[in-house]
């Protein structure tokens, strides 16, 4: 029986942030509903009438997880994000006012992640020979504030009775929220991509093995935006967000190798491309890393750090006009129209 590799590990702090939001959920929540509770009964600013807009975003991804990345043994800091590695993603999305500078937001993301060992230097690394893609589909509520930049103070889009903000400046955005996302795994083997979550390649659901994962999972989506308003209903910008997430799976890289002989057996469909995916190694000794590394029993990721992605867009905001109008604005409106005398 081989010993395993000494590896230290520690609790990741996407986890711990993961955990803590979880933790103090119910808290956050009626935090939340108070404030927009005193915004509806206490505001007295009329921005009721602006306060629908559509968002479209299109640009790029990247993952941050067990594959790739640095030319040293995993972080999960930013700086073992792959350059090579981005791919396309994209948003569209649904923003409302809540009261002035503060909104929520619904949104709905695609985005593209993918990692290799090959792109790395690292010799464990390396010789462990994974890679991976996938596609992430992900529902998410944000709240967000918005730092005015440039404005003039005066009547929103010249409409009068409207207090607020001029046309023509910009703003800085920052939000937090929580969503779900949809992710599957696959690997090519001979020009053909194959989903790894059926094949099982660390054992999950076999006897002593972990248990199998879910496709779903969590995310905290968190992050800014900046944004120049080109017209008084059209603004353009570009927005950069990174997602925690409850998961360690969307690479199907986690835990510990398992015996490929026995994986094999229990896969009917694709016994031997299943027991290929749990250990592709290259099976070369470098810089004094021995063979036996990919053995059963031994590290093949790392399960205290969960997976992570990020998404940069350049993105356009449409107001959505005057699709709602309160009874208390209809009525300033009416006052504040002049009378005509009769001749």
């Amino acid at each position: 029986m081989v010993a395993k590799m000494p590896a230290v590990r520690m609790i990741g702090l996407d986890r711990l942030f993961l955990r803590t939001l979880m933790k103090y959920s119910l808290t956050i929540l009626l935090l939340l509903a108070t404030i927009v509770l005193q915004a509806q009964f206490f505001n007295k600013v009329n921005w009721e009438d602006n306060r629908h807009q559509l968002e479209v975003g299109s640009g790029t991804s990247n993952f941050l997880g067990d594959l790739g990345g640095k030319d040293a043994r995993g972080t999960n800091d930013l700086q073992d994000l792959e350059p090579s590695e981005y791919n396309f993603g994209a948003f569209i999305g649904y923003k409302y006012t809540i009261f002035p500078k503060f909104y929520g937001r619904v949104n709905f993301t695609y985005a593209r992640v993918s990692g290799s060992d090959e792109l790395t230097a690292e010799a464990f690394r390396r010789n462990r020979n994974l890679h991976f893609r996938s596609n992430i589909w992900e529902l998410s509520m944000l709240a967000e504030y918005e730092i005015p930049i440039n404005f003039r103070k005066g009547h929103i889009h010249d409409l009068r009775g409207v207090k607020g903000w001029k046309n023509g400046g910009s703003s800085l955005f920052v939000f937090v929220g929580i969503g779900a996302f949809h992710f599957n795994p696959q690997a090519q083997l001979d020009g053909t991509w194959y989903y790894l979550h059926p094949l099982r390649t660390e054992g999950q659901g076999l006897p002593n093995g972990p248990e199998e994962y879910r496709r779903v999972a969590l995310s905290v989506p968190f992050g800014g935006s900046f944004t120049k308003r080109l017209s008084p209903q059209f603004s353009l910008g570009f927005e950069l967000s990174y997602r925690f997430t409850s998961t360690d799976y969307i690479d199907d890289v986690s835990t510990e190798y398992y015996n490929p002989y026995d994986i094999a057996l229990f896969n009917d469909e694709n016994p031997e491309v299943a027991a290929y995916f749990s250990n592709p190694a290259l099976g070369v000794a470098e810089e004094g890393q021995p063979n036996y590394v990919t053995a059963p029993g031994q590290q093949r990721g790392d399960p205290e750090n969960d997976d992570g992605w990020m998404i940069f867009t350049v993105k356009g905001q449409y107001l959505l006009g005057n699709g709602y109008r309160s009874p208390r604005s209809q009525f300033r409106r009416y006052r504040a129209k002049p009378l005509k005398r009769r001749k």
